[in-house]
């Protein structure tokens, strides 16, 4: 299966989405759901591909700020989110106290679990669940791609200083289950460029 990866990103925070689709059947699913949207909406019109579910990283407002309007345009797709943030998406309730309220309540939720597999058409994801920023942090890999959202980024590595997030868990689980990646995996974070694991290893500094 040949994947292919296309980004957007919002102007206020940098925050990616991005779009990964099965180049041969056009099953794709949308990663994290920035704050404009709209610029994913045309995206998938550009690429005619069916987005079969969108895959959250975690919660932050800027990671699904942007669900209603996706949800109102690829119609009652599966939502995917790992259960302990699951109430951000499924009720309505914010992640973080320090920031704003949270977007609408989403119906057709579905779990992101540490060591399985999502499906979304011809498309699976293997499930790691990388805390510390979050406590629903995942990333989400895909033949010899890595999706981090905000644990591990080109050179450094997610806030932890939040009331919910945990520094110990953050490098645990990037040392424990990022790291221990081959070194060819390209990584794909919340914000800012591709990397790949091999020159984090060997390069950031947030990791000697």
């Amino acid at each position: 299966m040949t994947v292919r990866i296309e980004a957007t990103a919002d102007r206020q925070f940098g925050t990616n989405s991005y779009l990964v689709e099965d180049e041969t059947t056009h099953d794709a699913v949308v990663i994290d759901a920035n704050l404009e949207p709209q610029q994913m909406i045309d995206l998938v019109g550009e690429r005619q591909v069916n987005v079969r579910a969108i895959l959250l990283t975690h919660t932050d407002i800027d990671h699904v700020g942007g669900l209603p309007a996706l949800l109102g345009a690829f119609g009652s797709i599966p939502v995917a989110v790992h259960d302990a943030e699951k109430e951000v998406v499924a009720e309505g309730k914010p992640l973080r106290r320090e920031f704003g309220p949270p977007t609408e309540p989403v119906e057709n939720v579905v779990s992101l679990a540490e060591g399985e597999t999502l499906r979304a058409g011809s498309l699976a994801f293997e499930v790691l669940h990388t805390p510390g920023h979050s406590p629903g942090g995942v990333s989400l890999k895909i033949g010899g791609n890595l999706f981090t959202g905000d644990a591990l980024f080109a050179g450094s590595i997610g806030r932890s200083d939040f009331s919910n997030s945990d520094s110990r868990a953050l490098l645990d689980g990037i040392n424990t289950k990022l790291l221990t990646q081959p070194d060819e995996l390209v990584v794909y974070s919340g914000h800012g460029p591709a990397t790949t694991i091999g020159r984090e290893r060997s390069t950031n500094p947030f990791l000697t």
